[in-house]
């Protein structure tokens, strides 16, 4: 639009318009991606154009973006598909969103191995939050309820948390001891009491970025980890958070 004097269009308009540019380009884009994903396998330029009623040079400049971007692949016969990062965003999607459910089968493996209660915690800012916890057949049980906030210094999944995945301070100190103080060089971060007698063991789970998606504990009586947690429990834990993982980023898609 120009202004009153007839001059030069406002820029205060470009913007507008530049933005209704990216939004049609992410139009077509959705488009392509949509009739890829109805094909019953690779599909080619031509075809591509004319299912969308666009012409040939529109989607092989888009497909090269797409390409380029890792949505789309290249496959036979000059086709095109779905490329390696719409393919692990796509498992992302799919595989629940609660990793509790994923880990389950392999914390009750983890108990029955151990004889003692399981839990899988949550990364959140100064501690952990507990997700899931399969607790011990033994009579004298340790049970920790879902939801459960695991707090700096005495959890060692609160250390974790915090050490792998540092919360933003604004400036407030953490209390003495909430550094990390075994892992990784004993394989787990482990506190004998953490109070009423009890301790705990943990080892995080990692994903494909080697970020933190989540912490699995062993909790029991303090008289069982005492001097420290026993070599086969460490590597009972650590087995269990590999397998977690191993589902997590490479895992078979529940259809």
């Amino acid at each position: 639009m120009q202004d009153r004097e007839g001059g030069a269009p406002d820029p205060v308009d470009s913007e507008p318009q530049t933005r209704s540019g990216t939004v049609q380009s992410v139009e077509v884009a959705l488009q392509i991606l949509d009739a890829i994903a109805e094909s019953k396998g690779v599909v080619r330029v031509n075809s591509l154009a004319r299912q969308l009623d666009m012409t040939k040079a529109k989607v092989s400049r888009h497909l090269q973006t797409l390409l380029r971007l890792g949505l789309v692949a290249k496959g036979a016969q000059e086709g095109y598909t779905f490329g390696w990062k719409l393919l692990r965003l796509g498992r992302a999607a799919t595989r629940d969103r609660s990793i509790g459910e994923l880990a389950k089968p392999h914390l009750q493996r983890l108990r029955d191995a151990t004889g003692e209660s399981v839990i899988l915690s949550v990364p959140v800012p100064h501690g952990a939050v507990v997700l899931l916890c399969v607790e011990s057949q033994q009579t004298t049980s340790v049970t920790v309820r879902p939801a459960a906030f695991l707090s700096l210094p005495k959890s060692p999944a609160a250390r974790l948390s915090e050490g792998l995945q540092p919360a933003v301070r604004s400036g407030v100190p953490l209390p003495a001891g909430s550094e990390l103080q075994q892992w990784p060089a004993f394989g787990a971060e482990y506190e004998v009491d953490t109070g009423n007698g009890v301790g705990g063991v943990s080892v995080p789970v990692l994903d494909e970025g080697r970020s933190l998606i989540g912490i699995v504990s062993i909790v029991a009586p303090s008289s069982v980890l005492r001097p420290h947690p026993a070599e086969t429990m460490v590597h009972a834990l650590q087995r269990c958070a590999r397998a977690i993982e191993a589902d997590y980023n490479f895992g078979p898609i529940a259809l």
